[in-house]
């Protein structure tokens, strides 16, 4: 699994890259900052100039620091304050200005979600549409047939599957997006770690229109990518290593 390891290691270090407020997944989205950072406040202006948002910060309370939020404003020029998730790191716009997603992470190697935000004349819907995603990857490597799997987890994993799943692209104005979903890299998972494919998604259903290999999703899109995508090696399946 070495090309597996580099590409965690690829994904880890643009994490710990994420002071330097760049984007981590889609090259062109912009970072949201940190409400302690240089980013505070700034302004993320869509395609359609009469679309915008503005990176607020919620005060910090007693041993908790301050939380950003998003101060988006609709065609109708009203404001709306967005709550973002925690790991919230970077904003997308659609092409047409009617949606943007938020990529983030909660930590170097896992936790990694898309999260959906449409915009109607004068409000703000956020939206969860990655499901059929994670049903698909258990499909598609089966946590308690890898090899060196932890039994005791492979089943909680199946059942709640938590894989990393990260936007790259708006397709079809607003009505697609293109994500990367990836099985953590950690040893937990076995022979299927770090194991990679890509999805093209309707929006707002979540349904899934298109499946991608790695190998098809970094023809098609590494341009698209903030970060050099590795190729995984194949998935390995056998006995588990701890009961």
């Amino acid at each position: 699994m070495c090309r597996a390891i580099l590409f965690y290691i690829g994904l880890s270090c643009a994490l710990l890259a994420a002071a330097a407020d760049k984007p981590i997944w889609a090259r062109k989205a912009v970072p949201i900052g940190e409400c302690h950072g240089s980013l505070q406040g700034r302004g993320i202006p869509a395609p359609d100039s009469n679309i915008a948002i503005e990176v607020g910060c919620h005060p910090s309370q007693k041993d908790v620091d301050p939380i950003p939020y998003l101060h988006v404003r609709t065609a109708s020029g009203n404001w709306h304050d967005v709550e973002v998730d925690e790991g919230a790191h970077e904003v997308l716009w659609s092409p047409d200005s009617k949606a943007f997603l938020v990529n983030g992470g909660t930590s170097a190697y896992a936790g990694f979600f898309t999260t959906v935000y449409v915009l109607s004349s004068d409000a703000v819907q956020k939206l969860r549409v990655t499901e059929a995603v994670q049903t698909d990857m258990v499909m598609t490597f089966p946590p308690c047939k890898a090899l060196d799997r932890n039994e005791s987890t492979c089943a909680a994993t199946a059942r709640d599957p938590e894989f990393n799943i990260s936007g790259v692209a708006w397709v079809r104005g607003s009505s697609g997006i293109v994500v990367m979903a990836e099985v953590p890299c950690s040893s937990s998972y076995g022979g299927i770690m770090c194991q990679v494919q890509g999805y093209e998604l309707n929006v707002p259903e979540g349904g899934i229109a298109m499946r991608m290999t790695a190998r098809q999703l970094k023809a098609r899109w590494q341009q698209r990518m903030a970060w050099h995508m590795w190729i995984p090696d194949p998935p390995e399946y056998g006995p588990a290593q701890f009961k």
